[in-house]
């Protein structure tokens, strides 16, 4: 992992959230459901998962619904809901560079926000895609667009697991205060995490694909042609 200060603490996305720790851009001003919802970006993933070969509708016109942002289909028929969330560069430093004095020292220590971000991420999806799912009748999918450099899928299988890194045969329970919190339940309600890194081009990297309930972990991989044998599967 990274040489940055994080933080243990979680806060809701509908209080007062200290300033160090905002997950929204590193400022305050979306809430709930509005978190991450980017056009570009839904565009972006729309493209990627045709690439995959699923038929992609829009949801209706209003980005900011409590509804999931697409309908997936295969050969006509519904196999999946998808939420797409972003996370964009955090511009905290940015803003203490132009607030800051001529040959002013700026900066300084800060809790990392990107495990609120994410938790917030799976939280506000489970409830749009569980009110559009309601029986589970088939697939929900969370893609996770990172822009920001400081932000790792291996942070996405932290907050899901608990564990430090297991992906890396580290176990240590130093992340269930996420795992273990408010998402706890939820996270399971969603099939599969899929995590994109955009690059400057606004060309997509596969961070990696993550799957969150282990009864539909075959169904999901036959859908996107992943090899059920080779999925690492965390204990």
């Amino acid at each position: 992992m990274k040489n940055s200060v994080r933080d243990d603490r979680q806060f809701d996305d509908q209080v007062d959230i200290p300033p160090e720790v905002d997950f929204r851009r590193g400022e305050r001003g979306k809430y709930a459901h509005l978190f991450g919802e980017e056009p570009l970006d839904e565009e972006l993933v729309a493209q990627f998962l045709r690439d995959k070969g699923f038929d992609v509708e829009k949801i209706g016109e209003d980005r900011f619904a409590k509804t999931p942002d697409f309908t997936l289909l295969r050969e006509g028929n519904v196999v999946a809901y998808c939420e797409v969330k972003t996370f964009e560069r955090d511009v905290w430093l940015d803003k203490k560079l132009a607030e800051a004095q001529p040959i002013a020292l700026v900066g300084g220590a800060r809790p990392d926000p990107i495990y609120n971000r994410i938790s917030n991420a799976i939280h506000t999806a489970a409830r749009q895609l569980i009110g559009m799912n309601l029986n589970h009748e088939v697939l929900n999918i969370l893609v996770m667009v990172n822009r920001d450099k400081q932000a790792l899928y291996q942070d996405l299988v932290s907050v899901i697991t608990g564990m430090w890194d297991p992906l890396a045969g580290i176990h240590d329970k130093t992340h269930e205060q996420f795992s273990e919190g408010r998402i706890r339940e939820e996270k399971t309600k969603i099939d599969l995490y899929i995590w994109l890194d955009v690059f400057k081009d606004e060309s997509l990297k596969l961070g990696g694909f993550f799957f969150g309930n282990y009864e539909n972990r075959n169904k999901a991989c036959s859908l996107f042609g992943l090899n059920p044998e080779s999925v690492i599967t965390v204990a």
